[in-house]
């Protein structure tokens, strides 16, 4: 009884099918060492410890100012932007400032964001408002301010929303003690108001 001869012996499979494995896995090595150093390449090194961010509706004409206040009862905001280690990034005016004429026509940026960043830490109670500097909006603003964690892995540490209906509201989002390691802690909403002093 004759047998019919094979075309792939057992030993060319299997070394077809190793010389597969290893091709797919060195594709896969160097694919996942492509990521990284992307990655690595565009990693920023964030400044500062923790940061606080302020945002409101897109497009709102209104102007929100972020105000923190240290632990030495120094305001950073607009008009003094760094103090006791801390600084505005950005003085966020509502929809003005968000639009700039160009050759290729109307460049804009609608979002509306205010943070401050805290590059070190005072051992300390920390206080967080927003205060509607400027009311151009009918309805109500929402505005939501978060605290953030910046030393090892980012972190949301608080987030709060307040609503602002006039001009001058001011509200305290939050306050929050840090002592030398930066531990969070005491986080509440005991109000206090910056702009002509007193409780809310």
């Amino acid at each position: 009884m004759s047998r019919r001869p094979q075309i792939f012996g057992k030993t060319l499979f299997v070394d077809l099918m190793m010389s597969t494995l290893i091709v797919v896995t060195a594709l896969l090595i160097i694919s996942s060492d492509d990521e990284k150093q992307a990655r690595q390449r565009t990693h920023i090194q964030a400044e500062g410890k923790f940061v606080i961010v302020m945002t409101w509706p897109d497009g709102s004409r209104d102007d929100v100012d972020l105000h923190v206040m240290s632990p030495n009862d120094k305001d950073v905001y607009f008009s003094s932007r760094e103090v006791d280690l801390m600084h505005l990034d950005h003085d966020d005016r509502g929809a003005r400032g968000d639009s700039v004429e160009t050759a290729e026509g109307t460049v804009i940026a609608d979002s509306n964001e205010e943070r401050t960043t805290i590059r070190g830490i005072i051992p300390g109670e920390y206080i967080v408002n927003a205060h509607m500097y400027y009311k151009l909006d009918d309805d109500p603003t929402p505005v939501t301010i978060v605290l953030y964690k910046l030393i090892g892995r980012d972190a949301e540490v608080v987030r709060k929303v307040r609503v602002l209906e006039y001009r001058g509201h001011e509200q305290t989002a939050f306050r929050f003690t840090l002592d030398a390691e930066g531990t969070v802690s005491d986080i509440n909403e005991l109000p206090r108001r910056f702009i002509g002093g007193g409780a809310d």
